[in-house]
C-alpha cells in the first residue's frame, strides 16, 4: 500500500492536483479576507502607484539578499559560485515554488539540481545541504525577529486585543526553542556525546543508510565558519527580512493616503507583519504562503488598530507585488534553459 502510494505521489497527476488544491486554498482564504473585510473595488483602484512600485523594488531587493546569502553560504564550502549565479537560481527557486507544482519544495528542489550540476563531483551533496542550511539560517533570523517584535509589542503595550497578547506570547515561547533545537542540531557533535542520543542518531543513521552521516559531514563543514554562519542568521533578521516589513510600510501609506491619523499604527503593525506575519508565512500550506500571511497579516494590522477595509487590502495587496516580483526569475529560468540547449547543440 505503501509503494502504491508513493508511485501516486510521484505521478504528474498527483503534483497538480496538491498544487491546484493549495491554489484554491489560498484564494479561498484570500476571498474571506476580503470579504470580512468589507473591501470595496475603489480600495484598490485608487491606490497611489508610487508606493506600490517602491514597494515591488523593495520586495525584488530581499529575493536579492537572499540570493546573497546563499552565494555567501555556497563559499563558506568551497563551492566558488558566481554571485549572479547564486541569485540567478535563487529567483528561479522563488518562481518554481508558486507557479510549478509542487510548492516550496519544488523551488528547492530545482535550486539544488541546478546546484548540484555546477558542484564538482565531490561537492555535489554538500551543494545540496547548502540550501537546506540556507532555509535554516532564513528562518533562524526570522525567529530571532520575530522574538524581538513580540517583546516589544509585549512591553509596549501595543495592543489591547487578548488573542493577540495570547499570540505574542505564545512566539516568546515557541522562538527560542526553534533557535535552540537549530543549535543543537547545528553542533550536534557535542550533542551526539550523550551515549543515548548517539545510540539514537546511529540506529536512525542505518535506518537511512548512511543518510544522517552524510548530514552530519555536510553540517561540519560549516561548523569552522560557525561566524560566517551567524552573519548570514543576522543578514536575514536584521536586513532581508525587514524589508518585507518595509514593503507592508509603504503599501500601507498607499491604502491610508491623507489619513495621517493612522502613521503610527501603519509602523507598528508593518513592523509586525513583517515578522510574525512572515512567519506564519512559513507554513507550507499553499504556494509562497499566499493566503497565511494575507490572514495573518490583516489580523495583526487590525489588532494594531487599522480600520478592517485597509487591513484587508493591504496584505493582499502584498501578495499581488510578491507574486510579481517573483515571476522575475521566469527570465532566468528561461535564460538557463535556452542556455542547456544552446551547449547540447
Amino acid at each position: 500500500m505503501k509503494n502504491k502510494f508513493s508511485r501516486c505521489r510521484e505521478q504528474r497527476w498527483y503534483k497538480f492536483l496538491v498544487m491546484a488544491l493549495k491554489l484554491l486554498l489560498a484564494g479561498a482564504i484570500i476571498s474571506i479576507v476580503i470579504f470580512r473585510g468589507g473591501v470595496q473595488k475603489e480600495q484598490f483602484s485608487d491606490l497611489a502607484w508610487g508606493w506600490l512600485l517602491a514597494a515591488f523594488a523593495v520586495i525584488l531587493l530581499q529575493h536579492v539578499l537572499t540570493g546573497i546569502r546563499w552565494w555567501l553560504l555556497l563559499r563558506l564550502i568551497g563551492i566558488g559560485t558566481k554571485l549572479t549565479e547564486a541569485v540567478s537560481l535563487t529567483l528561479q527557486g522563488l518562481f518554481y515554488t508558486l507557479f510549478i507544482p509542487g510548492g516550496s519544495v519544488s523551488g528547492d528542489v530545482v535550486k539544488a539540481a541546478l546546484i548540484s550540476s555546477r558542484a564538482g563531483e565531490g561537492n555535489r551533496f554538500a551543494a545540496v545541504f547548502s540550501v537546506l542550511i540556507d532555509r535554516v539560517c532564513g528562518l533562524c533570523g526570522l525567529l530571532i525577529l520575530s522574538l524581538i517584535a513580540a517583546v516589544t509589542a509585549l512591553a509596549c503595550n501595543l495592543s489591547s486585543s487578548q488573542w493577540f497578547r495570547h499570540l505574542l506570547m505564545m512566539i516568546v515561547v515557541v522562538s527560542p526553542l526553534g533557535l535552540l533545537a537549530a543549535l543543537m542540531a547545528f553542533r550536534c557533535d557535542i550533542v551526539l556525546k550523550i551515549r543515548f542520543l548517539k545510540a539514537c542518531f546511529d540506529l536512525l543513521d542505518r535506518i537511512s543508510r548512511g543518510g544522517f552521516s552524510r548530514i552530519e559531514a555536510a553540517l561540519a563543514a560549516y561548523r569552522p565558519a560557525w561566524k560566517s554562519v551567524l552573519e548570514c542568521v543576522l543578514l536575514s533578521g536584521f536586513v532581508a527580512f525587514p524589508l518585507f516589513a518595509l514593503a507592508a510600510f509603504l503599501i500601507g501609506s498607499a491604502c491610508l493616503a491623507g489619513e495621517g491619523a493612522y502613521l503610527m499604527n501603519n509602523i507598528v503593525g508593518s513592523l509586525l507583519s513583517g515578522s510574525i506575519g512572515e512567519l506564519a508565512a512559513t507554513l507550507p500550506l499553499t504556494p509562497g504562503g499566499l493566503g497565511v500571511r494575507d490572514a495573518a497579516y490583516c489580523e495583526i494590522l487590525k489588532a494594531c488598530s487599522i480600520p478592517a477595509a485597509q487591513a484587508a487590502v493591504i496584505p493582499v495587496v502584498f501578495s499581488a507585488i510578491y507574486v510579481a516580483a517573483s515571476a522575475v526569475g521566469i527570465v532566468f529560468a528561461l535564460h538557463t534553459i535556452l542556455l542547456a540547449k544552446s551547449k547540447k547543440r
